[in-house]
């Protein structure tokens, strides 16, 4: 999984922009979609070992919260595919037909979205935290931040950055 986070960074965009040219309607859109989705969490999860690996020491990140947190919607999200088949939509005019189900799944569902945001944080942070080689405060990391939300037009900027730190893990570790 490391060598995904060494190639070209043109590279990386295709393969994250590639799902977007196939239906979600068909089963083997619906397949692709899971398969990149299941891709993408698990690259994320081994970025954030390695990221936390080379962390400086006195750092303030827990790698345990980023994994359930990188876990969660994961887990939710699968869920939700499978017990409403496909998803859902709640809005103003039907959340009524929704019932006690409404009252949990707006929870779980900002709760996710809480946990996202972690994920792009810890991330961020961690990336910074390594290049600065000290602990940074969001000033130091908010361009990262911003760029890893913005996904995937931010991997253009932040995969050479993640790139850099891997290709120095590698020289360090063969020295």
């Amino acid at each position: 999984m490391k060598k995904l986070f060494t190639i070209p960074t043109w590279q990386v965009f295709l393969l994250l922009m590639a799902p977007a040219f196939f239906s979600s309607y068909t089963t083997i859109g619906i397949i692709i979609f899971a398969t990149w989705g299941l891709i993408l969490a698990f690259s994320t999860y081994t970025l954030g070992n390695i990221l936390f690996e080379r962390l400086p020491t006195g750092h303030d990140l827990n790698v345990r919260r980023f994994h359930f947190n990188l876990l969660f919607p994961v887990f939710y999200i699968t869920i939700v595919f499978i017990v409403f088949d496909g998803g859902y939509d709640i809005n103003q005019d039907n959340y009524k037909s929704f019932g006690w189900i409404a009252a949990v799944i707006v929870p779980l569902h900002l709760f996710s979205m809480y946990c996202i945001f972690y994920t792009i944080w810890f991330i961020a942070k961690a990336i910074a935290t390594i290049e600065n080689n000290r602990v940074v405060t969001f000033d130091n990391y908010a361009g990262n931040f911003f760029l890893l939300w913005f996904f995937p037009i931010g991997i253009w900027w932040m995969h050479p950055k993640v790139k850099r730190i891997i290709l120095n893990e590698f020289n360090t570790m063969s020295q």
